[in-house]
């Protein structure tokens, strides 16, 4: 291949895929050139013209989305993901149990945007859970929420910033829900209080892969990659569930 493979990748990939894609050149001598956004919005860019040889998204609709128009070779499930409650460290918050604090009106919450990034489709699951649970409850959260991430492909934000974290830290919002792989990061935050998701209440994200046609066998070799034991457990060190 005399050009470098283009990697469309959800942005929550960022962190293990910047050190996936750079072993993957060293092992192989394949140049990457990875773009990183809400998948939604790189599916529908995909849609529209754009080119890449390889999408991972954080959900499996985009790419069977684009499976069928006949856009994709291989698709494959890599890695799975769950959802957390991030708020503010504040005993008005804090002190009362999670449920009561999202429904509690006189604070912001926020998720990412449905059908542009699929955390926010994710955050609607959950609401639709509570929903099932909890009659009225979900549908209330579901009409309050705020999609504050997740709109656009550009972010201002530093490198290495965590866009949930820094809507709570800046203050544009009170309590997010959003991907749980970053839990380690922002616990190094004593402004913030994080809370897991447990059964009835978990969502699972499930994270796929598709070559993009024509097919370049540098893609199905970058695609079984992230597959391998390797990869798998690389995921793991940022907070991924394994496929293995």
């Amino acid at each position: 291949m005399n050009r470098a493979l283009r990697v469309f990748a959800a942005g929550s990939l960022r962190q293990p895929f910047s050190v996936l894609l750079k072993t993957f050149t060293q092992r192989y001598g394949v140049e990457t050139e990875p773009t990183f956004g809400p998948a939604g919005l790189l599916c529908q860019q995909l849609m529209s013209g754009g080119v890449a040889d390889l999408f991972a998204s954080a959900d499996c609709g985009h790419p069977l989305r684009l499976q069928s128009q006949g856009m994709t070779g291989k698709t494959a499930r890599f890695a799975t993901n769950q959802l957390c409650i991030v708020m503010r460290n504040d005993p008005a918050l804090t002190g009362q149990d999670w449920l009561s604090t999202l429904l509690d009106s006189r604070f912001t919450l926020s998720t990412s945007t449905p059908g542009s990034d699929p955390g926010g489709d994710y955050a609607h699951q959950f609401f639709d859970r509570i929903e099932c649970l909890h009659p009225g409850k979900g549908n209330l959260l579901r009409s309050r929420a705020k999609p504050l991430l997740g709109a656009g492909l550009t972010s201002l934000l530093p490198a290495g910033t965590i866009a949930s974290a820094n809507l709570i830290l800046t203050g544009q919002s009170d309590i997010h829900i959003g991907y749980a792989n970053y839990i380690p990061q922002m616990r190094r935050y004593p402004e913030l209080h994080i809370v897991k998701l447990a059964a009835p209440y978990a969502v699972t994200a499930e994270y796929m892969l598709a070559t993009l046609k024509p097919e370049q066998p540098e893609a199905v070799l970058l695609a079984r990659y992230l597959l391998s034991e390797t990869a798998q457990c690389c995921l793991a060190e940022y907070g991924f569930g394994m496929m293995m």
